[in-house]
Parts: structure tokens; sequence; C-alpha cells
């Protein structure tokens, strides 16, 4: 790992990844790609702006990338779903053919735990092997899980390349963002009648440390990245200290799917209510064998994390 090359690297998880690579003595040059100009600065980073549904072969290879990691992808819903394409999708195939055409020898892709689709059938902790089920109405975990599948079949087709998919769990801490998490926490919480489902959480840094090891090890393969502990959704808004209306799942499904449709809210597309009816839940050993890394933080420490940086006020 010496010239690592970042996608989507003005996001959240963009800039943790930088301030933590950088700390590697090894990594000499990392170029962060995006359109707009994050706020990390180090003598190590340079800033290309670019929009990767736009080919860019020619900044891996002008600058000998050897290490890419892929974190460009819509993760907050939008009403366009031909843009919504052309980043998760055609990005993610141009980010590939950057990687070929440039001879990067480590592939690195953030992959998401809503892959694994969040249904009733729903085993106690999904493993790497398991597969793939997203739920088809949230377009988001379908994108994710579809570019999932384009990285295995790029790992297979280029066996000297090392290619890692972590897949995560929200992710938050302290720098009080909790990504897509913020869409959930409403003036006045819903839940669905009966339903209350454990959710995982993984703190920023120990998300940061995991990428980190798996890069510097070279460990190939798919590997689930989650603190280890639960919060129930209950717990979740006890937590946050807001009002909650519980309503029939059935009610509460159609009124997101009908205020989505109307653009009347942006904040949920109606697949994503299915994480409030089940859980999604994964384990985490491959990853802590393959690391030797114990998280630091559990779960629910990274999001009491996330509130005391906010105030609750997210």
């Amino acid at each position: 790992m010496k010239n690592v090359a970042i996608t989507g690297v003005s996001g959240y998880i963009g800039g943790l990844l930088c301030r933590r690579i950088a700390q590697e003595a090894a990594v000499e040059r990392i170029i962060g790609i995006d359109v707009r100009a994050p706020s990390f600065e180090s003598p190590k980073f340079t800033f290309i702006q670019h929009d990767v549904s736009q080919p860019f072969n020619d900044i891996f290879i002008k600058n000998n990338i050897d290490t890419a990691i892929h974190l460009a992808f819509i993760v907050l819903p939008i009403h366009d779903a031909r843009k919504t394409y052309q980043i998760n999708i055609g990005g993610s195939n141009n980010f590939l053919a950057a990687c070929a055409a440039g001879g990067v020898k480590q592939v690195f892709y953030m992959g998401s735990n809503t892959e694994y689709g969040a249904f009733k059938v729903n085993p106690a902790l999904f493993t790497e092997d398991m597969p793939l089920n997203p739920n088809p109405d949230y377009p988001y975990a379908v994108d994710k899980a579809r570019v999932d599948l384009l990285f295995q079949d790029f790992a297979e087709k280029n066996p000297e390349i090392c290619v890692t998919i972590g897949r995560t769990a929200p992710v938050t801490g302290p720098r009080g963002n909790a990504c897509g998490l913020t869409a959930l926490f409403l003036p006045v919480m819903v839940k669905a009648v009966v339903r209350n489902p454990a959710w995982q959480f993984i703190h920023e840094d120990d998300l940061a440390e995991l990428a980190v090891r798996l890069l510097r090890q070279k460990n190939n393969g798919i590997y689930n990245l989650a603190g280890d502990g639960t919060l129930t959704y209950g717990e979740m808004i006890k937590k946050l200290r807001r009002p909650c209306v519980s309503l029939p799942a059935r009610l509460l499904y159609s009124g997101v799917q009908i205020t989505w449709k109307l653009h009347l809210q942006k904040r949920s597309q109606p697949g994503g209510l299915a994480m409030l009816l089940y859980p999604i839940a994964m384990s985490n050993e491959k990853v802590k064998k393959a690391t030797g890394y114990q998280p630091r933080y559990t779960g629910p420490e990274a999001f009491e994390a996330f509130l005391k940086a906010s105030g609750g006020k997210k």
C-alpha cells in the first residue's frame, strides 16, 4: 500500500479512511476522487475533482495507483433513478476498468449489511458465505448487492489482484454522522406495531482500523464489519428521547410509499422500512480472526458516541 486512490473521498467514510491511511508510514500518496473537495488535508493527499460516472483510467495510470478503494455511492435516496444508476453501477464499472488499466494490486469495496435483506426468515447471524437477498423495493440495497457481485466477478477474473469486500453495519461515532441512519430520526418517531428489530452498528474508528488492516495484510475475500452487541429499535428511540407513534406495518409502508411517489418527502424509500420490521445481524468473527483486531467499541457504544457528539439533534 503505497499509492492509494479513494473514490467518494468527500463523504463521511472517505474522510475516516483518509485520516487513518495517512498515518501509515508505507503510504506515500493518497489520491482522492469526488465531485466536491473534502475538508481533509495532508502532505500525502491530492484531490482530483471528477465524476465517477465518467471514465478515469488516466487518473490511476498517471498516479501509479497500487491500492484502490471504492466508496462513491449514492447513500441517501433521490428521485433520480438515472443519476443513481450512473453513479452506483456506472461508476463502479468505471472504477474496476481503471483498476485493470492501471495495474492496481489491491482493490477494496465498501458494501452494506442491507445486501443480505431484511426478511422474517433471516438467520440469527449472517455469515459471509450466505447468499445476498436485498429487498427488491429498496434500490440502495439492490445496487449495493449488484456492485458486490461485480467485484466478486472481477476477483474471479483477476486472481492476481487482491480484492476485498467489506459489508458494513451502519457506521457512526463522535464525528456526529450516522450516514443514512439520520433519515430515520424524525421529530416524532414511528415504529411498526409489535416489531422491535435489533440493530448493529460499527464505530467509525473501528471501521477505519479494520479496513486498513485488511489492506495492509492483503486479506482478500468478503468480510462482515460490525461491532459486538445490538440495540433494538425501541431502545434507540428511548435514547433519542423522541415521542413515538406505533402504526400497523401495512399502514406505515403505504404512507411512505405514497409520500415518496408524490415527492412529499425525500428521507425514506418504502423498501427501507423492512429494517424496522426484521433485523439484519451479521457475524463479525471472520474479520476479527483474519485481522487479529477486536473492535474497541461495541455497537451500542458507537451509537452512544454519536448521540453524545450530536446532542441527539440529528
